[in-house]
C-alpha cells in the first residue's frame, strides 16, 4: 500500500480544516534593481545572469497556457511580474481541453504559449513527442537544489509540484459534527446526491485520484460511490466553484485549488482522510516556439528556485525544491513528502494504469463524456 493513515498533525485536521486569512509565500524579497544592470539573485539563489535578465525584460509579456487553477497561478504570476517587472499572461483550460488546443496550434504553426503547466503523464508525454518544448537551462544554483526525479529528458520539461487530491465539503451546507471525515464516510446515505467529483479524463490529476481510489479504497467502494448518485463535472475549477456556492455539499478536489478558493472568501473546510490522498506532478516546459526564450527561462528558474517554490508551499503543494519550506494550509504543516499519507505513482506507473483505470471508471459510472 501507498498510502495509509496520517500522522503526526492535530486531532482537528483529521477532521477538515477551516481555513481562513491570506497566504505568506515568502516572496517578499527584493530583486536586483531592473536599472542595476545586475544579476537576478533572489533568497540567496541566481535565478538569472544580468545579460539574460536585461534581455529577458525587452520581450514583452510571457503568454502562460496552464492547466492548474486560475486563482493560484495568478498569484504565481503576480509574484514573478513584481520581483522581475516581466508581466505574464495567463491563459487558463482543463488540462485535457490545454493539451488538444496546444496540439492543434502547435499543428498549424501557430503556438501562442511561451511556457506551458500541465498535469496529466499521457498529456506531457504527448506534447513532448509532438516536439512542442525546447530545453530549459537552469542556473546552477537552482538546478542542483532540485529534488530526485525534477527533470526529465535532460530539461525538457520539469516537475514544477506535487499537488494533493483530496475532498472538502462546504460548511455553510453540511455542518462541521456532521461532515465526512474519510473516503470511505462518502458512500454512506447521508450524502447521497451531494458528492460532486470530476470526470476521469479531465487531466492528470484525476487519473492519479483513480489510481489512488482503485488501489487503496477498492473497486466496490467505487461502485458503492456511483451508486450513492454524485455528480460529475468536467474540471475541478466548476467543482470548485459548485462546492463554494453550496450546489454540492461535498467535492472531490486538489488541496491547492481548494485553499485557494478558501483564501478567496469560499466557506469550504478540507478534509484529510486517515486512508490517505492522492499526489500528482505539474509538468512545466517552455515551448519551442516562443520568441521570448530569455523571459521563459528566467521564469522557469524562478518558479524551481526556492523562492518560487515557498509559494508554491504556502498553498498546500509540494516543493520540488529542498531548499523551500514544508507546503502548509493556514498554520498546519502537511505531512511530509516520503509519508504514507500521500500515495505517488511514477510517470511509468501512471501510464501503464491510465487506459484501464478510466475504461473500469467510465462503466461504473456509465459516463459517456
Amino acid at each position: 500500500m501507498k498510502a495509509r493513515m496520517m500522522r503526526g498533525l492535530a486531532v482537528a485536521t483529521a477532521v477538515g480544516l477551516m481555513l481562513v486569512g491570506c497566504s505568506n509565500g515568502g516572496n517578499d524579497t527584493a530583486p536586483a534593481d531592473p536599472a542595476s544592470g545586475g544579476d537576478l539573485v533572489i533568497d540567496g539563489e541566481l535565478v538569472a545572469t544580468a545579460e539574460m535578465y536585461e534581455a529577458a525584460k525587452q520581450e514583452g509579456t510571457l503568454v502562460f497556457y496552464t492547466g492548474a487553477s486560475e486563482v493560484s497561478e495568478k498569484e504565481v504570476t503576480d509574484a514573478f511580474t513584481a520581483l522581475t517587472d516581466i508581466p505574464v499572461e495567463i491563459v487558463r483550460l482543463a488540462p485535457n481541453k490545454l493539451q488538444e488546443r496546444i496540439l492543434s496550434e502547435n499543428a498549424a504553426g501557430k503556438l501562442g504559449a511561451d511556457l506551458v503547466r500541465i498535469s496529466g503523464e499521457d498529456l506531457i508525454v504527448a506534447l513532448a513527442e509532438d516536439e512542442v518544448f525546447q530545453p530549459t537551462e537552469l542556473t546552477d544554483d537552482v538546478s542542483g537544489s532540485l529534488i530526485d526525479g525534477a527533470v526529465f529528458d535532460d530539461g525538457l520539461y520539469y516537475n514544477s509540484f506535487d499537488r494533493v487530491y483530496s475532498f472538502g465539503y462546504n460548511n455553510q451546507v453540511i455542518l462541521d459534527a456532521d461532515a465526512p471525515k474519510n473516503w470511505a464516510d462518502l458512500t454512506e446515505a447521508a450524502y447521497s446526491g451531494k458528492v460532486g467529483l470530476v470526470q476521469v479524463g479531465a487531466g492528470g490529476s484525476t487519473a492519479a485520484l483513480t489510481r489512488f481510489q482503485f488501489d487503496e479504497l477498492g473497486e466496490q467502494w467505487m461502485k458503492d460511490l456511483a451508486a450513492n448518485d454524485p455528480r460529475v463535472f468536467d474540471s475541478s475549477a466548476n467543482l470548485t466553484d459548485a462546492l463554494a456556492r453550496g450546489e454540492i455539499g461535498v467535492g472531490m478536489v486538489p488541496i491547492g485549488t481548494a485553499y485557494s478558493a478558501i483564501l478567496a472568501g469560499a466557506p469550504i473546510t478540507i478534509a484529510m482522510p486517515e486512508e490517505g490522498a492522492a499526489a500528482y506532478p505539474f509538468y512545466l516546459g517552455q515551448t519551442k516556439s516562443t520568441s521570448r526564450s530569455n523571459a521563459a527561462t528566467v521564469f522557469v528558474n524562478w518558479l524551481l528556485s526556492a523562492n518560487g517554490q515557498s509559494l508554491a508551499a504556502s498553498i498546500g503543494d509540494y516543493p520540488v525544491n529542498e531548499l523551500a519550506p514544508s507546503p502548509t494550509i493556514g498554520d498546519v504543516e502537511l505531512p511530509a513528502l516520503d509519508s504514507d499519507f500521500l500515495y505517488r505513482s511514477t510517470l511509468e506507473e501512471s501510464l501503464e494504469n491510465l487506459e484501464a483505470d478510466a475504461k473500469l471508471w467510465m462503466q461504473i459510472f456509465d459516463y459517456t463524456g
